[in-house]
This record gives C-alpha cells, structure tokens and sequence, in this order.
C-alpha cells in the first residue's frame, strides 16, 4: 500500500468509525484493523484528538490546516508556559496544543489545561487567539470552563490557562451514566442556561457539539472551546481583535446551522440549532446531520433543504438503518437501553412535545426557532413540570389533553369526545333552520358548518395519536361509538348527517375506502330528503362522496358528482365562493385523471383567477392549486415550470400546516418525481424517503397514498439501476394497493406498468409482457382506450415484442385503431 493509498485508508475509517458511539466504534475498529496494529494506532490516534479537538474549523479544514503545517505538527513539545509546568499534550487544533499543566511556581499547585499557539503562526491567527482569550475572560458562570491566566512563552507564542475539566464528552456521558430522558434533558437545560449566559455576554459559541461539553464525575457540565466564538459586539471588549477570518466559515458541518452553511450573519440562533442537534443526539441516540461518507457539499445541502424526521421517528427507523457508507448506527434496542427503556417506550417517549420542542429549534429560518437558549431550556422544564410546552399551539383542547395526561384520567378523554359530538349535533339542527331563512344567512351557516366540521375531524385526529401510542381507546372505537350515536338522531336529519359525513370522512382519510362509502352515502341520502337537491349543505355531501369515488379510481362517476355540487353552490352561494372554488379544482384534478388535459389546464385558470379573490395570499387551497398546476406541466413535460411550482407548493404547505402532514408528503413526493425525471436520482430519493418518513408517522403502514411514495421510490431505484431494490418496493405497493382499494385500480395497472417495464430492461421477457398485458387490459377498462395511459403501456409492448423477436404482434399492437 502506498503513502497516499494508505493515508486515504485513514480517513475513510476515521469518516465512518466518528458516527458510532464509543463502544460501537471500539469493535468496529478491532475489526476492521485487526491485521494492521499501526494503522488501527493511527485511526484511534485521530478519533481520539477529535474528541479533544479545540481547532478553529471543523474536521476537515482542521486536517488541511496540519497539512500545510507541517512545522506545527513537527515541532518539539514545549514544557513550560510562565509558571505552569506543561506534562502531556491533550488535545491539538487548528491553532495550537492544548496541554496538561501544573503551576508550581511556590505559590499553589494547580491542575490546568494550557492552550499554546502553534510556533508557526500569522498574525491574523494570533489576532483570533487573543480574541478568544478576551471571550474567555468576559465569561463567569459555573457550566463555563473558566479562564485562568495567559500570556507568552519563552520564545514568544501566546498561551492561555484554562481550569482543566476532567470528565467526559456529554452524549458519552450520559449513556455511560444509562440516564434516563428525564435526567438527560434536565443535565441539557444546564448546558442551554450556559450557553444563554455567553449570549447575554454577546458572545455566540458557533461550534457547539457534545464532545465540546464536557460532564464531569459529579455530573456537572462544563462548556469548552470558545476558539470560533464570534462577539455581536466587537466593541464590548477594550482592543477586540476581529473574530472572523477572511475567507473561511468556522464551523462543524455535522453541528452547523443552514445559515452558516450559507454564509449568512451569524446570530444566537446558531447556537440555538447547535443546542436542538445536541438535544435530539442524547434523546435518540443519533445525529440529525450525519455525514455517511458522502460529499460535505451533500450533506450542506440536506442541513439547507431538508428537515430530519422527529427523534421519536429517528429512533425507530433511522437508527437501525445500516449506513450507505459502511458500519450500521446504532440499532433501537441498543439506543433504548442506555436510556432504561425498551424501543416502544422510547418511542413513545419522545413523541409529541419532545419531538416539537427538538424540531422547533431545528427550523431552518432562525427567526422560527426559540428566540433564546432560555427560551428553549423553559420549554423542557415545562415539559418535565407537565405543562404545555410553546413548541405548540395553546389550543383549549391540547391544554385539555395535557390536564387529562397529568391526572391520568383517560376515560375521561374519550368522553370529551362524545360530548363535543352531542353538542355539535345540537347546533347543527340549529343551522339547517337558519340556512333555510335567508340566502345570506346560507353563506355564513356554511362556513359555520365548515368550522365546527373541522373541529370534529380534530378530535377524531387526537384519537388516532392515542390510537398509535397504544392507549386505551383506539379510531375504530371511537367511530364505532360515534355512528351508534348518530342513529339515535333520525329525528334530527340535519344532525344525523352531518355526523355520518364525519365519520365516512373519518374512515377515507384513514384510507379505509370501503368503511367510508356507506356512511358517506347515507349522508348524502339523508341530505337530498332533508334539504334538497339545491343546498349548500346538501353539494358539501356530494363534493365528499366525489372524493371517495376518486380514491377508488371511479373518475367518471366522480366528475359527474362534482358538476352536481358545483350546480348547486352555484345557486345558493353566487358566482364565486371559497367552496365553489374548492370544488372546482377537484373538477380539475377529475379532468387531469383522465387524460383531459387541456379541459383541466382551462379550470385550473378560472380557480386561481377566483382564489385571489376570495382567500387570503398565503393559504393551504392556494398551495393545493399550485400542486396540482406542477402535475400539469409535469404531464407536459415543461419540467423546469414543474418543479418551480412544486417547490413553490412544498413551502407553503411547509410553513402553513408544519413538517408532519400528508400533503407536505405528497408536495415532497410530487418534486421527487419531477427531480427523478431532470436526472437527479439522489435528490430524489431523499424526497422520496421524507415523504415516506411523514406518510408512515401521520397514515401509517398500508395507507394507500404511502404506497403512492413507496411506488415513486421504487421508479427512482429502477432509474438508478437498483433492480432489485425496485422489485421489491413495486410487489409491496401492488399488495398493498390491491388490498386497500380492491383488484382492480388505476394506480394498480400503473404499478403493474412499472414492474413490467422493469422486467423489460431486465430482459425477463415473460414476466414482463403478463405484466403489461394486465396493465394494458385494466387501463383499458378503468380509463378508456383513448386515454394517454393505455398507449404509455401499448408503447412498452411494442417494445418488447420488436426485442423479444416478434415484429408480427408488434406491428399488430402498432396497427391498432383507436377507439371511437
């Protein structure tokens, strides 16, 4: 091996051994050296000054720096700083070596840790070691590593004495100590008040990371290496030196924040990121930012772009996902363990407020995140006090449920929401009476009815999050419960069928399609005898049974029953109407479906047109809009327009409904699929795995629009060249898609479609063409021999019969008329 081969060997087991926990990385190590002592010598050698490192960049400029220094690296130790007499060297940076030293000058004898500049040095460096000196010595507090003493050694190089901290870096520590999440997260608020008392000192860290903390025995955190602090106030300190050097971003990538990635001004809210990475690394047992072996300019762009699944998640999936780039994390058991908890408790554990509180700080606009370190160390206390945490809204009925949480009274919740459902259903006989008055008094009781629709659906929501943490009543219960009650109101028929709405609504969006459909039928029954063809109420009825017919594929029967609804707000509510204008751009996706694209291009228009006239700017129908424009130009192949409006889309979605939500799955899915066909297989699949990630935590397993983005990921490993992994995600959606929408499904034959296609590349002619001829048979039956699907699936045969070697069946497939 030579010089440079092994020294790339290094730093590829130095990259892949810095994720693993200390005991993970010991093995991994012994294992993967265990020919070669020397080189095993040298990569511990590494680990190990990284651990201790107090350098001015991160690890790779650190590395850069030594190399082009290699009379820094070369020189003899030093073994004395003023009076402190200087033992071992134990640590070593960008800068200079940090040594273990001892003041015995006759005075007292005094354990410390002495900083001494590098021999050869700039003056911009020494300007920055004298600046941190400054820093140092601004800052009083018992979680701060004190400075003690500083000034020149014999031959002239800066030095600064620090109080020497004997303990260990703070995510060892605390899975050594097998604290618990409680304990952990009281340690962490010690660590934010730290960091809040430097910030009252204008003084931001920038390089906050647990191996920057150190723990002593008695469990008392320690906050070290304020080598790339940054003053907000130059002029604070009596001759500040600059503490920005020209042309470098100071930072870790691993701990860094989007806007020091983008170099943008640096403020507290650096350190506000740096403590929520730090945060969700002791809850979860990972680090949101890993590098995985990959391109610093990838992970650059992952810490810019996209948000890291909530530490709940993190501790399920990720954690036991073996590394693209080598050793496998650590696994869930081994993360819950150290935390005396099982996975499943774990997991639930971290769900809800904690995840909140970790992605609050974790958002990627600073002005987002909490406005202090304080104000996130408040927001754990309030957790740990089981109070609300400002993670999340003030809701009357999330502070319900954390009263019923503290006082464990869970009969009680699943009684609220039978309450709210009798008194809804008192009120909404009210308004039916009132809609019949007057025409304007229709509009406003459809709003109305609108809002307290919503509120029911939330209550339904908040059974389902019982429902996935395992508690005591699950949705199936509480719908069950619900549809008994609503059969005690047939002499209320405004009440009955507002309540039958909601639970068929209820049953859709769990993707149970066929549960859905009697109770949304029954509904709409109960509302045509009630109040007419021609009711507001009555068209809310058919717009949501339209959406069923949708789901199930049945495109026609859905378009006709949105032109009903349509015919109906329109004379009730007047020419332009936010329901109207929802209704219309579910008319438009009807004629998008089926292939009628100049139809849906010319509704599209008139729904925008309406949009800006009857909701606000920044709105989750506006955004739904956008979506389904990108789709357009995405089936016409205009790819840049496309993925302009789907990231246009995904924003919106993203700053009005947060990060856990279906459509931000979709948004994310929808710019995957735009990406994938520009050529960008990796950005893609990130999307792709995002969407999963929110598609699993907000529908869960075998809802049918994750299998939509289980379906998009296998199309993006299929264009990767991935055929075995394509095959797989393909046979898991095609049984998850028959067995959630039945037999027979337009997405169905589109699956079929693709794993034919993917048979074909392959050259596995027989099963590709039986795939393709059932495709080809569905899509004709569901669609329409017309329809731009069954010729996507007629050209695919073609194909395949030229290459197998039967032109005949080719030219015959070729030949075939279409349909009138």
């Amino acid at each position: 091996m030579t010089t440079q081969e092994r020294r790339a060997r290094i730093e590829t087991l130095f990259d892949r051994a810095i994720d693993l926990s200390p005991g993970e990385r010991t093995r991994w190590l012994e294992d993967e050296c265990a020919d070669d002592s020397d080189l095993h010598a040298e990569v511990r050698e590494l680990l190990d000054a990284h651990e201790r490192a107090t350098g001015i960049l991160d690890v790779e400029a650190t590395r850069i720096a030594a190399s082009l220094s290699s009379d820094a690296d070369d020189a003899p130790p030093i073994e004395r700083a003023g009076p402190y007499r200087l033992t071992v060297e134990i640590g070593r940076g960008g800068m200079g070596r940090v040594y273990l030293g001892y003041r015995d000058d006759a005075q007292f004898e005094q354990r410390v840790a002495v900083k001494v500049l590098h021999h050869d040095y700039s003056d911009a460096v020494v300007a920055r070691f004298v600046a941190e000196r400054q820093i140092l010595a601004s800052l009083d507090h018992p979680n701060i590593a004190r400075l003690l003493d500083g000034g020149l050694t014999a031959d002239g190089r800066p030095y600064c004495v620090m109080e020497f901290v004997d303990g260990e870096p703070l995510d060892v520590y605390c899975d050594r100590a097998r604290l618990s999440i409680d304990d952990r997260l009281r340690l962490f608020c010690r660590v934010a008040e730290a960091v809040h008392h430097a910030h009252r000192n204008l003084v931001v860290h920038r390089d906050l990371k647990p191996s920057n903390i150190l723990v002593t025995r008695r469990g008392e955190p320690k906050l070290l290496d304020f080598g790339i602090a940054k003053l907000l106030d130059p002029d604070a300190l009596p001759n500040a030196a600059p503490t920005t050097l020209t042309g470098v971003r100071p930072m870790t990538p691993e701990y860094a924040s989007p806007e020091q990635v983008l170099g943008r001004p640096v403020t507290t809210a650096v350190d506000v990121h740096a403590l929520g990475l730090i945060l969700y690394e002791i809850l979860a047992g990972q680090r949101p930012q890993r590098r995985d072996g990959e391109p610093l300019v990838h992970l650059e762009r992952r810490i810019v772009q996209e948000q890291p699944p909530p530490p709940s998640v993190a501790v399920v999936i990720a954690a036991s996902a073996p590394s693209a780039a080598g050793p496998r994390a650590p696994g869930a058991d081994t993360v819950a363990q150290v935390r005396g908890a099982t996975a499943a408790q774990l997991h639930r554990k971290l769900s809800g407020d904690l995840d909140r509180i970790v992605l609050m700080a974790l958002r990627k606009e600073p002005e987002r995140r909490y406005p202090s370190a304080q104000g996130l160390a408040d927001d754990v206390r309030r957790y740990l006090d089981g109070r609300p945490v400002r993670a999340r809204g003030d809701s009357l009925g999330y502070r319900a449920r954390k009263f019923t949480v503290r006082h464990r009274w869970s009969v009680a919740a699943a009684a609220s929401v039978m309450i709210a459902l009798s008194a809804y259903a008192a009120t909404s006989t009210v308004q039916a009476g009132r809609i019949r008055r007057a025409l304007e008094q229709a509009r406003l009781e459809a709003e109305k009815t609108e809002q307290v629709t919503a509120f029911t659906m939330a209550l339904f929501e908040m059974g389902d999050r019982l429902d996935a943490r395992g508690d005591s009543i699950t949705v199936r219960e509480l719908l069950d419960l619900a549809a008994e009650r609503a059969e005690r109101f047939r002499t209320q028929p405004a009440a009955m069928s507002q309540m039958l709405d909601v639970i068929g609504r209820v049953h859709q969006r769990r993707g149970d399609y066929a549960s859905a459909g009697p109770f949304l039928e029954r509904a709409l029954e109960v509302r045509r005898g009630h109040f007419g063809e021609r009711h507001v109420v009555t068209a809310e009825s058919m717009s949501h049974l339209a959406s069923l017919l949708a789901a199930r594929g049945q495109y026609a029967a859905a378009e006709s029953l949105y032109r009903q609804a349509l015919d109906a707000q329109r004379a009730v509510l007047g020419g332009e109407h936010r329901q109207i204008a929802r209704t219309l751009h579910d008319l438009a996706i009807q004629l998008q479906l089926q292939g009628r694209l100049a139809e849906s291009a010319a509704l599209y228009a008139e729904v925008r047109a309406m949009q800006r006239r009857v909701f606000d700017a920044d709105h989750p129908e506006i955004a739904a809009v956008t979506s389904s424009l990108g789709l357009l130009r995405f089936q016409a192949d205009d790819l840049d327009e496309a993925e302009s409006l789907q990231r246009d889309a995904l924003q919106m979605r993203r700053r009005l409904l947060g990060g856990e939500h279906p459509d931000v799955a979709m948004s994310l899915g929808l710019l995957g699929a735009v990406l994938r066909r520009k050529g960008d297989v990796v950005a893609a699949e990130s999307l792709y795995r995002q969407a999963i990630s929110i598609g699993r935590r907000t529908l869960g397993d075998g809802h049918p629009d994750l299998a939509h983005h289980l379906n998009g990921l296998a199309l993006v490993m299929r264009s990767a060249g991935r055929y075995a992994a394509a095959d797989s995600l393909y046979r898991r959606v095609l049984e998850d898609r028959r067995r959630a929408l039945g037999p027979e499904h337009p997405s169905i034959a589109s699956t079929m479609y693709q794993l034919g296609a993917l048979h074909h590349e392959r050259g596995e002619f027989t099963a590709a063409e039986s795939l393709l001829v059932g495709a080809l048979e569905m899509r004709r039956r569901r669609l329409g021999a017309s329809h731009p699907l069954v010729a996507e699936v007629e050209e695919e045969l073609v194909r395949l019969y030229e290459g197998s070697g039967r032109p005949e069946l080719a030219r015959l497939l070729a030949r075939r008329p279409e349909a009138p």
